[in-house]
Formats: C-alpha cells, sequence, structure tokens
C-alpha cells in the first residue's frame, strides 16, 4: 500500500508527474490462469486382471541365517528413505504375518497382501516371517529376500527395528 504524501509540496509534485497519464481500465487488465491439473487414470490392480503375483523359487542369492539383517532397494531410491525406513520412523499401516505358514502359503499370502496393499494404496508394510526354527536358516526369510526383489511393486525392504521383531520381520516400502 503506497503511504500518502507528507507534505503540499510532495504532493503538488506527484500531481505534476502524472499529468497526462491515463487509468488502465480493468477488462484490459492480463490475468494469468494456469492449466488445469492433468488427470491422472489409474486402474486397479483387479482390472489389469492381476491375481497373483508370479514369484519364482530360482534362488541366486546367498542363504542368511537368522542373525543376518536385510536391506535391499531398488537403484534410484534416496538413502534417506531407506534410512528412515530402517529406522522404523514410518507408521505401519498393514501386517502380514506368515508366522508357521508352509512356502506354498506364504507366497500365496504375499502376493495376495501385495496386491490388496497395491489397490488400497498402502506404502508401508510390516511382514512378520519368524526367525525359523533351530540352527539351520530360515527359509521364510530367505524365500521373503528373494521374492520381494522380483517385483516392482516394492521399492525397498530391510529388517525391523528391535520393537517389531528385528530379524524376525522386514519394513517393506511400496510404490505409489
Amino acid at each position: 500500500m503506497a503511504k500518502k504524501p507528507d507534505t503540499d509540496d510532495d504532493l503538488s509534485a506527484f500531481e505534476k508527474a502524472m499529468r497526462g497519464v491515463k487509468r488502465l481500465n480493468q477488462p484490459n487488465k492480463s490475468v494469468f490462469h494456469p492449466p488445469p491439473p492433468k488427470k491422472i487414470i489409474r486402474k486397479p490392480l483387479s482390472d489389469e486382471g492381476i491375481s497373483e503375483l508370479p514369484f519364482s523359487d530360482h534362488e541366486t542369492l546367498e542363504p542368511i541365517s537368522s542373525d543376518d539383517l536385510l536391506s535391499f532397494s531398488q537403484p534410484g531410491l534416496q538413502y534417506k528413505i531407506l534410512r528412515k525406513l530402517k529406522s522404523g520412523q514410518y507408521n505401519v499401516e498393514a501386517v502380514l504375518d506368515l508366522h508357521r505358514k508352509t512356502v506354498d502359503e506364504a507366497r500365496e499370502s504375499l502376493s495376495h497382501f501385495l496386491i490388496t496393499c497395491k489397490m488400497k494404496g498402502i506404502r508401508h508394510v510390516l511382514i512378520i516371517h519368524g526367525k525359523g526354527r533351530g540352527a539351520g536358516k530360515p527359509i521364510l526369510k530367505n524365500k521373503l529376500n528373494h521374492w520381494l526383489r522380483q517385483t516392482d511393486y516394492v521399492l525397498a525392504f530391510c529388517s525391523a527395528a528391535p520393537k517389531d521383531g528385528r530379524g524376525g520381520a522386514l519394513y517393506v516400502l511400496l510404490r505409489r
């Protein structure tokens, strides 16, 4: 907002400077209107005919023990996001518990769980696989390490924080 002239000399100087100037009419005023945002049409996975994700059992990764911690991220994912995932800073929106499931049951449960999460827009999940029995290698932990790398829906995963199961559970970040 303009300040009022303090003296009569200032007012007369201003009027003298503005002599011959014509006021613009409002209709000639230029107004910028940004274009409306483009609507993105997304089909739900069920419309794409996907009822199950095809996870392969052909493993090329070295087996891991129940004490080993997992960490994986797709290329291009910011380190800051992976660091927050590892520390458990994201709110877990859904949980899948695979305790006492066979490999086939776990594969099917994981597939349906990921598809459901994708359709509902869920991004941060916890998958509990357990630590395995005995001194052998944990079967489901090794399978999940392999399966979760096979789908583009998974941006990253890592072993959970101690409060959520540490070496017996995984935080998973899903694509939008």
